[in-house]
């Protein structure tokens, strides 16, 4: 659930606040007797300007307005840390709770739920990809599949990879800097293990896709 403040209703959408930002809730049969005010609501993001001409943040609610009370949760093991996964998560209105270590969720939204849990799950293939172009991130944002690749730096500036992450050919360098960035160069191959239901999901894929190849190894007996 969010905290939601209500400032005025439109045509197709209420205009409103959620963190001290701009956004709004879509006007249909759960959200249509919504009060101006402050609210506690069930709700999934929605957002897509080229779908709501809007660069705020858009949201639906998941339940009836007369059951946004309910407390019936479902909960997600999301594995390893994956920016995707952290993106879809939140778009559902989930909540990280350390004490469960794992994402709790309004059961409302237990189908979509479901469906991100099958792809996190699904069996995990051993790729190896490469960079076509020299690729550079802010930061230690370089990912693949969602998954960041470098998570520190030795004290010979070699970088330190995440966890079943590994460079077979080529150079990844984190440039320390006012503006820090990690960079690979053209022609560089990391080795990854990956869920297969990521490698078909477009939400799963870098703008810079493009800019990789990649070819299955074999399958990974290894879980989560």
């Amino acid at each position: 659930m969010r905290n939601f403040e209500v400032l005025e209703r439109g045509n197709d959408y209420f205009v409103c606040q959620v963190d001290g930002m701009h956004c709004r809730i879509v006007i249909d049969e759960f959200s249509s007797a919504l009060t101006i005010g402050e609210h506690r609501l069930h709700v999934e993001e929605v957002s897509d300007r080229y779908v709501h001409h809007s660069k705020d943040g858009i949201f639906r609610l998941t339940l009836p307005l007369e059951e946004q009370d309910s407390i019936a949760i479902c909960t997600l093991n999301a594995g390893p840390r994956n920016q995707f996964t952290y993106r879809s998560c939140l778009k559902l209105g989930g909540k990280w709770e350390p004490i469960l270590n794992e994402w709790v969720f309004s059961a409302s939204v237990s189908d979509k739920v479901d469906q991100l849990r099958q792809i996190i799950h699904s069996p995990r293939k051993i790729l190896e990809v490469t960079f076509k172009e020299t690729i550079s991130m802010p930061n230690k944002s370089l990912s693949l599949f969602g998954f960041e690749l470098v998570k520190g730096i030795k004290r010979n500036h070699e970088p330190i990879f995440h966890r079943g992450v590994s460079l077979k050919k080529g150079t990844i360098s984190y440039v320390v800097s006012d503006t820090s960035k990690t960079v690979a160069l053209a022609g560089s191959i990391v080795r990854l293990t990956v869920p297969e239901g990521m490698l078909k999901d477009k939400r799963f894929k870098e703008e810079y896709f493009a800019a990789l190849d990649y070819r299955i190894l074999k399958s990974s007996r290894k879980r989560f």
